[in-house]
């Protein structure tokens, strides 16, 4: 049996905490120990710290305290390179007990003004996550495709930055994620498991998220690369109704960017909000039933507190 850690993202149910009086960061917390996660993805983008739910530092001992109480691990998602912005949600994240801060750049620029900002920045603040305990991810997200995540991560060098692998979102950078994967593996130590579709319209191309199991994405074959390269924590990621536009010129001639599906472009944030709460919350049961099962059938089992073993990935 393959053991694994699996968390689950606060974007999955983004709908939720934005419509919903009756849910916030705690509740999400129980939501995590009854749908069997073992740790949590919480994203703290934006006002407030968006599903954190405050910013105060009460506020953080008591998420804290509730992340102990429930025997969750705990990574918090950021966005913004920029050293002093860096530097604050760290202590947010030491001050909640999460161990992962994720990342990207928020910079634009040329590709190679694009690593160079990244590096420094990320160079800067690497003493910062190792004097808190805390590991900076560097995510592919919509700019960086693996090749150059791996270019920046191996010029900072540092054991407290690496990388985040996203299942889909070199799509949106019109790279293959398998090809994606390749580049990285060397410094993955978390992921965002997820589904998409790609879509072409009289608009352009563009990346669909869908419920796992019903969109082009290699799931499995990504998920045993993952663990046979030594990724131990995964974490699952509802994408349903997110949608981005892909910036590429041509895309590569691999399954996962095929156009037989049935899928039209959705964006949940058209939708009214009873609607938008209902269907994020079907596509989330259905997904993650999906997502459990076939890792049952491949001889996964969902455990606490895994330990990765040494060797690339780990």
């Amino acid at each position: 049996m393959k053991r694994i850690e699996m968390h689950v993202h606060t974007f999955g149910v983004r709908y939720q905490f934005r419509h919903r009086d009756d849910f916030d960061v705690f509740t999400f917390l129980d939501l995590a120990v009854e749908q069997g996660f073992t740790g949590v993805n919480i994203s703290a983008n934006g006002p407030g710290l968006r599903d954190l739910g405050g910013t105060t530092p009460a506020h953080f001992e008591a998420v804290r305290r509730r992340l102990v109480e429930l025997d969750l691990r705990c990574e918090l998602d950021t966005s913004d390179t920029s050293p002093p912005h860096l530097v604050g949600m760290l202590d947010v994240a030491a001050a909640i007990g999460a161990e992962v801060l994720r990342v990207y750049t928020r910079y634009r620029g040329t590709p190679a003004e694009l690593e160079a900002w990244t590096v420094r920045d990320l160079r800067a603040v690497a003493g910062e996550a190792d004097a808190r305990g805390v590991t900076i991810v560097l995510e592919n997200h919509e700019d960086f495709q693996g090749d150059a995540l791996a270019r920046i991560l191996g010029a900072v060098d540092h054991p407290r930055v690496r990388a985040l692998y996203d299942y889909g979102n070199s799509q949106m950078v019109g790279e293959d994620p398998m090809a994606a994967l390749t580049a990285m593996q060397p410094w993955i130590t978390t992921v965002h498991a997820k589904d998409h579709v790609v879509i072409r319209d009289d608009e352009g191309w563009w990346v669909q998220g869908v419920p796992m199991g019903d969109g082009r994405l290699p799931i499995m074959e990504q998920t045993r690369r993952l663990y046979d390269g030594g990724l131990r924590r995964f974490c699952f990621e509802n994408v349903w109704a997110y949608v981005a536009p892909l910036h590429a010129d041509a895309v590569p001639d691999v399954a996962s960017f095929s156009l037989d599906h049935p899928h039209r472009r959705l964006a949940g944030d058209q939708l009214d909000p009873a609607t938008a709460v209902a269907e994020e919350w079907s596509a989330f049961e259905r997904g993650w039933g999906w997502f459990r099962d076939h890792l049952a059938a491949d001889g996964f089992e969902i455990a606490r507190h895994v330990v990765a073993p040494s060797g690339p990935g780990s």
